[in-house]
């Protein structure tokens, strides 16, 4: 059985990663792909570069490219001047085990939670041009079959809980690239089990933040779907952590796309827990209903009197705009305003 690079596959340059493995399916932006073929020649596509010389020489009997960073082949349609590759991924074949990876056996008896950790504290191997955290528990989980990636996956969501700053940060980590992995569903009750541990545990890399920031980073994350899919219980701790002041800068828009109507019945509070919030609320109050952004913006302005301005300012157009500015406080409606309330 063999695997495809997905969704096409890249081109990268001479300082960006081309694996030499067979199996090495691409997994990640910048991870070239070593089985490309063209349909048009039939011949296996070929390249040179050294690390340190940017460009990376591809080539076939019909045709050749030259690339520097990276390049989805046929992903070039949105290109200003595009060029028409007709390379394919000839597919990878799968990782079968036991296999000795970077230094690390893997084999049916393999402890999955033990490689984790030892990949947490020091990764075997980070491959070059790879921007992401945790790159190589990342690169595994991808490579092993379904089976041993969600046991590898089940491990990690166990660092979770661990007493070491660090191989929690890392956990969180791998599944802030991998927000769908099996385990991800339980991010939101361990950060409930913990959240004063995390709240009172600086981040080891950054100590002037706290591990509860980076867990509600996470958390976040497993709100990115908003269909039937959403997470339900991240979704509630999403919103009672807010309520406390505590989320990333677009929480308000998180919590917009879920749940419009609890957003503004909260919107006040919100901007009282956390006033840094105050500027992108009333940015998404203007974005509402012109029916309803009056409403809105008046009982907003009643904390968060200059954002609910600003926005207004810089957001709506005349007539309304003036309109609007003589609803809020300071307004020249707003006396009239009151006296129909």
């Amino acid at each position: 059985m063999t695997r495809k690079c997905r969704p096409q596959p890249q081109l990268v340059g001479a300082d960006y990663w081309l694996p030499v493995e067979a199996f090495e399916v691409g997994w990640a932006v910048a991870v070239g792909c070593n089985n490309l073929r063209c349909p048009d020649c039939g011949e296996a596509v070929r390249s040179d570069g050294q690390p340190g010389r940017t460009v990376r020489r591809y080539w076939c009997a019909c045709q050749q490219h030259l690339e520097t960073w990276t390049h989805w082949v046929g992903g070039e349609p949105e290109d200003l001047y595009p060029e028409k590759l007709r390379w394919y991924c000839a597919g990878h074949p799968n990782l079968t085990l036991p296999v000795v990876l970077d230094g690390v056996r893997l084999d049916a008896g393999t402890d999955w939670g033990a490689v984790a950790a030892a990949a947490v504290l020091e990764e075997p191997f980070h491959p070059p041009g790879i921007d992401l955290r945790q790159a190589w528990l990342v690169r595994l989980y991808h490579l092993l079959s379904r089976e041993r990636a969600a046991a590898l996956s089940t491990a990690i969501t166990e660092l979770l809980y661990a007493t070491d700053p660090r191989l929690v940060t890392g956990a969180l980590d791998f599944f802030t690239t991998e927000r769908k992995a099996p385990g991800a569903e339980r991010i939101a009750a361990m950060v409930t089990a913990r959240r004063d541990w995390f709240a009172e545990t600086p981040h080891p890399s950054t100590p002037s933040v706290s591990l509860l920031d980076d867990a509600v980073l996470v958390l976040h994350t497993r709100l990115l779907a908003t269909d039937r899919a959403a997470d339900r219980p991240a979704l509630a701790l999403a919103k009672e952590l807010a309520l406390a002041g505590v989320g990333p800068y677009d929480t308000a828009g998180t919590l917009l796309d879920h749940d419009p109507k609890w957003l503004w019945t909260n919107a006040s509070a919100l901007v009282q827990a956390n006033p840094e919030w105050a500027d992108r609320i009333a940015y998404l109050a203007t974005q509402q209903r012109a029916s309803t952004r009056p409403g809105l913006l008046r009982d907003l302005a009643t904390v968060a009197p200059a954002a609910a301005r600003k926005a207004v300012t810089e957001r709506i157009p005349e007539p309304e705009r003036q309109q609007l500015l003589d609803l809020l406080p300071g307004g020249d409606a707003e006396a009239d305003l009151n006296e129909t309330d």
